[in-house]
């Protein structure tokens, strides 16, 4: 437990010392969770599960 305490102090400093907290709301985070998935998935969108 204390290192995911560590990790999230460290996360929570990296994001204070750029002004994102502003963002960090349940909706903004849901939407940008979202649209980072959709990236993702665009990688393996046309892609045959046999072909390696």
């Amino acid at each position: 437990m204390k290192n995911i305490k560590a990790l999230t102090g460290k996360i929570v400093r990296f994001r204070d010392a750029r002004d994102w907290a502003q963002f960090h709301n349940p909706k903004d985070v849901a939407i940008s969770l979202t649209l980072e998935a959709a990236e993702l998935l665009e990688h393996f969108q046309w892609k045959n599960p046999q072909v390696k």
